[in-house]
């Protein structure tokens, strides 16, 4: 992994081409743009053309944060994943690449920091975060895409807009449902299995309003491609939550914030449910490969450990679900 050094402000958009530093470099120490406590500061046009934006993530109680750059969204790999953060003052932000999108830099808006131009998987970026406020910051060449993020530092009070929690007129749904039993007769967002074949990265939330509470995902099926990497972001209130494939063959960790990730090969259907809300609807479904034709319930043959990453390895109907992502039990951020 490769680390870049803090850069001097020379102005956010100013491209810098310079390569990314191999030793490991400290942290800058600045400020958010401070506010008073009574202020509340308003995000809700900034955040109007990101599309991947879902709610502001609370991740105060932990010393670093990670950040993901060229996470899906926008149109492709150009979001901030997750696109808004709350983090303690003195909390550490390490932004890291993922190598989607091209090249992308971390650039803030009152110049406080800015990163270079890199478009190398974990490359990373860091800066701390030392008084209350908030920073807005972009992708400087992918902004007018919608290539934005904010770091909410203490307790400031925002308005920002709502994510949303259901299914919209954006998603297009597979021409023929698979056949997933009464799996999704109690799960009342339901709509159908949304078609996300072509992507590299899709997203589900998880907790958002359904089902007589935050006991949702959103959307509930989807159709990906094999090889996709699936990433579930938690967004609600009423967690914390974890979920299981009906299988076995994987679980995620119980939070209340955070992400988990698979990536998911071969072709089948993955059903899966958060088992302490399972009762309410709290449910899912990965279909892996074309939903029209060869549809087979996914089973786990072996599961082992790579290095600090979990790795599923399934049989020849879905081989290769990596555990991928970040994620953290709730009960750990309070150790």
């Amino acid at each position: 992994m490769s680390t870049i050094e803090p850069c001097p402000n020379v102005g956010r958009r100013r491209f810098l081409t310079t390569a990314a530093a191999l030793s490991v470099g400290g942290a800058t120490l600045g400020t958010a743009r401070p506010v008073s406590a009574q202020e509340a500061v308003d995000l809700t046009d900034w955040f109007a053309d990101v599309s991947n934006y879902a709610g502001i993530v609370d991740e105060r109680g932990a010393a670093r944060v990670t950040v993901a750059v060229g996470a899906e969204g926008n149109g492709g790999g150009f979001a901030f994943g997750p696109a808004a953060v709350r983090v303690d003052p003195g909390t550490t932000v390490v932004w890291e690449w993922t190598g989607e999108g091209g090249a992308h830099n971390v650039v803030d808006e009152d110049g406080a920091y800015e990163s270079d131009m890199v478009g190398d998987a974990g490359t990373t970026f860091e800066h701390a975060f030392e008084t209350a406020g908030v920073s807005r910051y972009v992708c400087a060449p992918h902004e007018p895409m919608g290539m934005k993020g904010a770091v909410v530092v203490g307790d400031v009070a925002v308005a920002t807009p709502a994510p949303t929690s259901e299914p919209d007129a954006e998603y297009e749904y597979v021409a023929r449902e698979p056949d997933y039993g009464d799996w999704f007769d109690d799960v009342d967002n339901f709509e159908g299995t949304v078609d996300m074949r072509g992507r590299e990265e899709v997203r589900i939330r998880v907790g958002v309003d359904g089902n007589g509470g935050g006991f949702a995902l959103s959307p509930p099926a989807i159709n990906v491609d094999p090889g996709t990497r699936v990433v579930w972001e938690w967004v609600g209130e009423d967690g914390p939550h974890w979920f299981a494939a009906a299988d076995g063959s994987y679980a995620s960790p119980e939070q209340s914030r955070g992400e988990y990730g698979l990536v998911f090969d071969g072709v089948g259907i993955s059903k899966y449910a958060c088992e302490p809300h399972e009762a309410a609807g709290m449910k899912g479904a990965v279909v892996v490969g074309d939903a029209l034709e060869g549809v087979y319930d996914v089973t786990t043959t072996h599961l082992t450990v790579l290095g600090s990453l979990g790795a599923a390895l399934l049989s020849p109907l879905a081989f290769g679900a990596f555990l991928w992502a970040r994620g953290r039990r709730e009960d750990d951020r309070r150790d």
